[in-house]
């Protein structure tokens, strides 16, 4: 039987396996080419950056002498800037001004008193605003503690002086008790100034806020006059001389808002009493028994005398 096959067909059987290889051909072909093309791109890629890290190389090599010394000099020029400026602290700076602010403020608390608005009026004084008085967040108590610390600072210079007197003049050396006495009559006279008002200084003191600063002050008064008396123990006579001599040099401060004798002579003579009592304050209180026996009879000559505090107010000195 003879069949009859259209041109469509015949067309493709004979073309469809000939284009479908072509196409497999062309499809395996593209396939390589994108792998080659790959392969080709990343290798220049690797070579690329292979070539410009051999060329940093070679450029920092024949480049190191001169590299380097730019880097010295370029060290040693920022060590010569940091040595030509100056370190500046602002700590310093306001420490300055406040010590400033509390000199200018001393002769405005007879007018004022230990308070804010003596600092205030310093600060005027010296042409900064009353506000400044700010700095100094205990209020008029860091005037009592300036004016206690100077004085402590005149009176080491005065002992200084007195301990080079005594380097060019040996036979002018007091003893232990008179050379003390001295001391502490050079440092209540430097009270003087304000003593119409310093019951008031001596009242913020009081208060438990302010005992600590209040205890390092008198310390560093007894400490200075015992160290330039001579003394040098290290064991509990350090102690106890220092209280001993605390106690004293206070009870006498009181004693002395209350005398109106020409030149404080009655406070003088009191003074001299208090470390007669010790009989030799140079040798006292040799163990804590003799500290606590010589300390109750401190103890009530400093009350005999505060029991006339009551009418400091009406000083007419």
């Amino acid at each position: 039987m003879n069949q009859m096959f259209s041109v469509r067909q015949v067309a493709k059987y004979l073309f469809a396996p000939r284009i479908s290889g072509q196409v497999r051909r062309l499809e395996t072909s593209s396939a390589i080419f994108s792998s080659e093309s790959r392969s080709q791109h990343e290798g220049a890629t690797h070579s690329e950056k292979r070539a410009d890290h051999e060329e940093v190389m070679h450029s920092e090599k024949a480049a190191g002498p001169e590299d380097s010394s730019q880097q010295d000099l370029g060290s040693d020029f920022q060590s010569a800037q940091e040595q030509e400026e100056p370190f500046f602290d602002a700590s310093d700076a306001e420490d300055q001004l406040r010590r400033e602010i509390l000199d200018a403020s001393l002769p405005f608390v007879h007018s004022f008193g230990w308070s804010q608005d003596a600092l205030s009026q310093g600060a005027e004084s010296l042409g900064y605003s009353g506000m400044a008085h700010g700095l100094f967040p205990k209020g008029g108590v860091e005037l009592v503690n300036h004016f206690y610390a100077t004085c402590n600072g005149r009176l080491q210079g005065f002992l200084e002086n007195e301990a080079e007197l005594v380097k060019e003049q040996p036979e002018i050396k007091k003893g232990t008790t008179a050379f003390i006495a001295c001391a502490v009559e050079e440092r209540l006279r430097m009270n003087v100034e304000y003593l119409d008002i310093w019951h008031k200084a001596l009242a913020l003191h009081a208060s438990p806020l302010n005992a600590q600063r209040a205890l390092e002050n008198i310390t560093t008064l007894v400490d200075h006059i015992w160290y330039h008396a001579g003394d040098r123990s290290t064991d509990f006579n350090w102690y106890t001389k220092r209280g001993i001599l605390a106690a004293i040099y206070k009870t006498t401060e009181i004693y002395m808002l209350q005398d109106k004798s020409a030149d404080f002579q009655d406070t003088w003579a009191f003074m001299n009493r208090r470390l007669s009592d010790v009989h030799s304050v140079g040798k006292c209180a040799r163990s804590a028994e003799a500290f606590t026996g010589n300390f109750v009879n401190f103890s009530k000559a400093g009350l005999a005398t505060a029991l006339n505090i009551l009418g400091m107010n009406a000083r007419t000195r």
